[in-house]
């Protein structure tokens, strides 16, 4: 990488494409079912049906992103995920790479780029139920599902220096909003490879009748843009769609606590 910051802040480096949990595996945060309890994480192959709960699931050595229950599972996935696992093992080279080049300077407490994304994803994973439930209320999914092919949900965030320590306070909302996807395609490269991407994965999804897939796309300066993808959604409809959801994602994240009902 060149000493340029181009390459991650203006955001044309490789898209990092977050792996989370999906409708199936938080249907208890989501539609708060009396008695339900939370399902652990499955296998990163669609095919397979074993969860953490019955079975120990190992990360991808590569990029750490995603869980299999076996080497079989991980070889048969491995077309799906190649592009995937590239993405993230990509951005953290582009990253290593700034910070050799000092182009750092000016991050809170002496951070590192390296550190300021991983302290991002930590509070993504802390959040996962939260940025489901209000990407789900923002795309007005229970109305109709397909709208998650025509709308992102934008989420700006920074970092917060007193956060106490807790993963749930790292960052706050600063803006929230709707954006028509294939208006985004305008905005560069990440973005266009990011859109490329999560239609991919929609499209695998509805065709092996998984569901539909949303996302978020989610900024922190300066990194590039990077896409948190919600999948496995199916019917939404029993549920009422939340007209203050951005109010109730800042607050909710702002009090750095963990989620457990999206009102």
């Amino acid at each position: 990488m060149s000493s340029s910051s181009n390459s991650f802040v203006s955001g044309t480096s490789s898209s990092k494409l977050r792996k989370t949990a999906s409708k199936e595996e938080e249907i208890d945060v989501i539609t708060r079912t009396p008695g339900a309890q939370k399902l652990n994480a499955k296998c990163g192959n669609m095919s397979c049906a074993a969860r953490r709960g019955d079975i120990p699931l190992k990360h991808c050595a590569r990029c750490k992103t995603i869980m299999y229950c076996s080497r079989e599972c991980q070889v048969a996935h491995w077309k799906d995920h190649k592009t995937w696992c590239n993405n993230n093992v990509d951005h953290l080279a582009e990253l290593e790479a700034a910070d050799r080049d000092g182009l750092n300077v000016g991050l809170p407490d002496g951070m590192s780029l390296v550190e300021l994304d991983q302290r991002l994803e930590k509070w993504v994973k802390y959040h996962n139920s939260l940025l489901m439930a209000a990407t789900i209320h923002a795309l007005e999914l229970p109305r109709d599902l397909k709208r998650s092919h025509q709308y992102l949900l934008r989420v700006r965030v920074s970092y917060r220096t007193d956060n106490e320590g807790v993963p749930g306070k790292l960052f706050r909302v600063d803006k929230a909003f709707l954006v028509d996807i294939q208006s985004s395609r305008s905005k560069g490269p990440v973005w266009v490879q990011s859109i490329d991407e999560i239609e991919r994965l929609r499209t695998e999804s509805e065709e092996k009748r998984l569901g539909t897939v949303a996302a978020i796309a989610l900024e922190c300066s300066p990194l590039a843009m990077q896409i948190v993808p919600f999948g496995s959604l199916r019917d939404l409809s029993p549920l009422r769609i939340q007209k203050e959801w951005k109010e109730i994602l800042i607050r909710n994240v702002e009090n750095g606590k963990r989620f457990t009902r999206f009102e």
